[in-house]
């Protein structure tokens, strides 16, 4: 089976969105960073054979977060602890999507995203994958193909989804390949260059993916609600669709 590492803050104004929130204010960067999430769930429905692990920050927001999350997936508790099921797609209500939580941990990015896919291999998956939480134009089409193309022939080790800031909106690999995330330059625009250097040196396959938008700024998120994920974006901030306003005055 695979995994599926969703990287995720709890929403606490002046700790989510910071760069946006230097354009706007806390409270509405915090409604943007909730908005951005919930459409990237909507994007990942439709994962082939792939759990969802939402790994969270900080350490003892898993309530919270739960809390937050499960609602918007129709989330239901399991037989197995700690696991819950959600409806994947409406096509097939029968199938059911698994979710589970972990904490992020300590230590800085890389360290965080070495620590997630350690687990997961210990805990035997055949291939993870891991996204930000800042990317929602990253759904399940893309998921699934990257997966697909690590057991293609010939196969690859790793497959990246270029952001537009310099870094990478996805990483998936088949086993866990430590120098992926050491001595990387987290934080800069250099992450992504910096991240296939180092695969190339120890003699990864690597296949990109296309690029995408990742939203840090309030122009970033601006050029994304102009494009074809608007209309969801303004959905999940309650605003109100062009075309409504006359039913709202009914």
């Amino acid at each position: 089976m695979r995994l599926l590492l969703v990287f995720i803050n709890e929403p606490i104004p002046g700790s989510v969105n910071t760069r946006m929130a230097a354009d706007l204010d806390d409270e509405r960067a915090t409604l943007y960073y909730k908005a951005m999430v919930e459409v990237t769930l909507r994007q990942l429905q439709g994962l082939n054979d792939c759990r969802i692990r939402f790994c969270y920050s900080p350490d003892d927001a898993r309530d919270a977060v739960a809390f937050w999350l499960l609602p918007k997936m129709k989330a239901t508790s399991s037989d197995q602890p700690g696991v819950y099921l959600a409806p994947p797609c409406e096509a097939d209500p029968r199938l059911s999507q698994e979710v589970d939580f972990r904490p992020q941990g300590s230590g800085n990015q890389g360290q965080r995203l070495s620590g997630a896919f350690v687990e997961g291999f210990a805990e035997g998956y055949n291939a993870i994958a891991a996204i930000s939480s800042n990317c929602p134009e990253c759904g399940a089409r893309w998921i699934n193909a990257a997966f697909s193309r690590l057991c293609s022939d010939p196969a690859k080790d790793a497959v990246l989804g270029p952001s537009s800031s310099g870094g990478y909106y996805f990483m998936a690999v088949k086993s866990h390949s430590p120098q992926l995330f050491s001595n990387i330059p987290w934080g800069g625009g250099e992450i992504l260059s910096t991240t296939l250097s180092a695969a190339k040196c120890s003699g990864l396959n690597v296949e990109l993916l296309p690029e995408l938008t990742d939203l840090h700024t309030l122009a970033d998120w601006e050029k994304t609600m102009g494009g074809p994920l608007g209309a969801a974006m303004k959905k999940a901030l309650g605003e109100p669709l062009e075309g409504d306003q006359g039913l709202n005055n009914l």
